[in-house]
């Protein structure tokens, strides 16, 4: 967490409200942070604050916001206990206008906010500051909130990067050094924000998540007798970092940018996972004599974080670190451990083409190849599209360049340049390969569809699920009207005096008093050859005479089945879905040569009793009942079985039987009647 000094209570602030329309530029031009402001030394206010503001951007024009401010609410929405990440996506999705709810904290010019070191004047934007920092615009890697040099064509004059990132920041080493101080009576939780990217003393960058920013206790830092090296390291904040890795090294090389490194990378085999494993060593490389062989984990690389990153990107962050130097923190692992997709190459260089896989992922990726003299005329930037999420664009095209020329669109994602994938790499890492590219410049490029376009698909797919929803709700014939699941069907069923060939449970002195349920269909019945009522349809009415089973005998619901029909008769249905039943097991001793008293009637579900014989055991008696259906007999599933196989199974029966029975118990539904 970035901690802002001063005492804004002590001299006073005021709350106001500033709308900003990006309408026509890239972004409304905010920097944001999450940090604190010490009120007393006692007391702190935390919250969103405006880390920098870029020139001639909405918020610089708007002249009511400053560095240091506090955003309250973004868009009616409190964010003052929001992270960083969550209203970094609340300004993406409010498309060209934000209303900011600001808090101002008026200061003396010697009380100016520090965050992450970097001095910042009260109403002055440094440039060369968000040049380094972009990552830290409102895109959450860099380029959704600032321009990050835009204006400059890839592969023209420009960002002098390495002469930047070597800079010593007096002021920045200074603070670095009071932080520190301030860690040392901490405990041992870390509950900094680990986004973005921060200096080391040294003046490199580094992401916050390297282990060149681990946190040390007091006991730690005492222990720990090592010099920090320019990122940050030591091998007690590299073992503090990835306590849960083995075997972990730090390994340095001095390379010639003349010479290939003579490394190759794999991922992991398992796709769900992102991992970057040394896959072979070119023995006449400048690796070969090092403490690194096939097989090990290379988690960072001099303050850039590899862990859970693809190896495809990860080879892009090696050709942009800037310098000679490389530190690598690696983890071997065991010859037997799970790991690498790969098994290590033996034979120096491979010929493999890791852009293959963009095709499969992007049938309608297409490459594109153009000459770059001097300059390519792109320009890119990290944004975010609707159909596939996060990645670089092409932003703008220089009229009449080579790229314009060759077929590149304005809106085009930059899934690899030469055989360097971008797919999930940062605005730096894309630029850095743009600008290292010489002579033909081959490219993979996918064109997407306009915001437009996704809009009206939105709104025609809405459209079609509307009159999908409206033609569901249309009232439908009950002579051929379908029955769905949850929801009351008045059906028309022709009969034309044929008996119905159902039962049914339910009654006032039934064990089912809270509705009529069909538990058997006989095939020769017009309810079978209708074909559209089934086992354990709830029947709510017959012929508009609601079924109040709780106040009508057995007897008379049966008779409403029983009953014969001229030509048709009408049911009100609700089939449950999942079926509303009770299940419960019925235990018993079966006397040798004494029968069940059940006269049973087989169908897909089991055996539905049909009738009983009263007095052949207690048991039955007092338990079962007409519809019930015997799933289980001795353990042994009945559903969907022949009533031969039936029969025997109950007829050679003998001593103690287990039946499991299956019973209606369904909601009640039937309105009450009216007095």
């Amino acid at each position: 967490m970035v901690q802002f000094l001063g005492n804004p209570g002590a001299t006073g602030d005021h709350i106001h409200m500033v709308t900003l329309d990006k309408t026509g530029k890239k972004s409304f031009g905010i920097c944001i942070v999450r940090g604190e402001v010490k009120d007393s030394p006692n007391t702190k206010t935390t919250g969103i604050f405006i880390k920098g503001i870029v020139p001639d951007s909405p918020a610089h024009l708007c002249g009511r916001l400053k560095v240091g401010d506090r955003i309250l609410s973004l868009n009616g929405k409190d964010v003052r206990n929001s992270t960083e990440q969550a209203v970094i996506d609340l300004i993406k999705e409010a498309d060209f206008k934000i209303d900011l709810e600001i808090q101002t904290f008026d200061k003396n010019d010697d009380q100016q906010p520090k965050s992450n070191g970097y001095m910042q004047a009260k109403n002055k934007f440094n440039q060369d500051q968000t040049n380094n920092n972009n990552n830290q615009g409102m895109g959450g890697q860099g380029g959704m909130g600032m321009n990050q040099g835009m204006n400059q064509g890839m592969g023209g004059p420009g960002m002098n990067r390495q002469n930047t990132m070597q800079k010593r920041n007096t002021t920045f080493t200074a603070s670095m050094r009071q932080k520190h101080s301030n860690y040392a009576d901490e405990d041992d939780e870390d509950t900094r924000d680990m986004t973005g990217r921060i200096r080391t003393e040294a003046g490199y960058e580094i992401d916050r998540a390297s282990a060149g920013n681990c946190k040390l206790n007091k006991q730690e830092k005492d222990r720990d007798k090592e010099q920090e090296d320019e990122f940050g390291y030591t091998m007690a904040k590299i073992n503090k970092r990835y306590n849960m890795m083995k075997d972990l090294r730090r390994v340095e090389v001095q390379r010639d940018a003349s010479k290939p490194l003579g490394l190759a990378l794999a991922g992991h085999k398992d796709r769900q996972k992102m991992a970057c494993f040394v896959a072979g060593i070119d023995p006449n490389g400048v690796l070969a004599n090092l403490e690194i062989k096939p097989g090990d984990e290379i988690v960072e690389v001099n303050g850039n974080v590899l862990k859970n990153r693809c190896h495809l990107n990860a080879s892009a962050v090696f050709k942009n670190v800037d310098g000679d130097k490389l530190v690598m923190i690696t983890s071997r692992r065991k010859p037997n451990d799970e790991g690498m997709c790969v098994k290590p190459i033996k034979k120096f260089p491979t010929s493999s083409d890791e852009t293959k896989f963009l095709f499969d992922q992007f049938p309608k990726a297409r490459t594109v190849q153009v000459r770059k003299e001097g300059f390519l005329g792109i320009m890119v930037i990290y944004g975010k599209h609707a159909e596939v999420g996060n990645g670089i664009f092409i932003s703008d095209l220089r009229e009449g360049s080579n790229a314009e020329v060759a077929g590149v669109k304005v809106g085009d994602m930059l899934l690899a340049v030469n055989q360097d994938v971008t797919l999930e790499s940062n605005y730096d890492d894309a630029t850095g390969l743009l600008k290292r590219a010489e002579g033909v410049v081959t490219m993979i490029l996918l064109t997407l569809k306009s915001e437009e376009a996704i809009r009206a698909d939105k709104e025609a797919e809405e459209k079609k699920k509307e009159e999908a929803k409206k033609e569901a709700e249309k009232p439908q014939e009950p002579a051929t009207a379908e029955i769905k699941p949850n929801k009351k069907i008045l059906i028309e069923m022709k009969v034309e005096k044929k008996p119905l060939g159902v039962i049914v449970c339910g009654g006032k002195n039934n064990h089912v008093k809270t509705g009529c349920v069909i538990t058997h269909i006989y095939p020769e019945g017009a309810v079978a050859a209708d074909n559209r009522l089934k086992i354990y349809d709830h029947i709510c009415d017959v012929n508009g005479a609601a079924l109040h089973v709780d106040g009508m005998t057995t007897l008379k619901v049966h008779q409403f089945f029983h009953a014969t029909y001229e030509k048709t008769v009408n049911f009100t249905v609700y089939r449950a879905d999942p079926p509303e039943l009770e299940k419960f097991n019925v235990d018993f001793m079966k006397k040798s040569g004494k029968e069940l008293g059940l006269s049973l009637s087989p169908n897909e579900k089991g055996c539905t009793i049909a009738d009983i014989i009263q007095g052949q055991y207690p048991e039955i008696d007092n338990k079962l009942q007409r519809g019930d259906v015997i799933t289980k007999f001795n353990g042994d599933t009945l559903e969907g079985l022949t009533f031969q196989v039936c029969y025997a199974l109950f007829k050679g029966a003998n001593g103690k039987i287990s039946m499991e029975v299956t019973r209606p118990k369904p909601t009640l539904r039937t309105e009450a009647p009216k007095a």
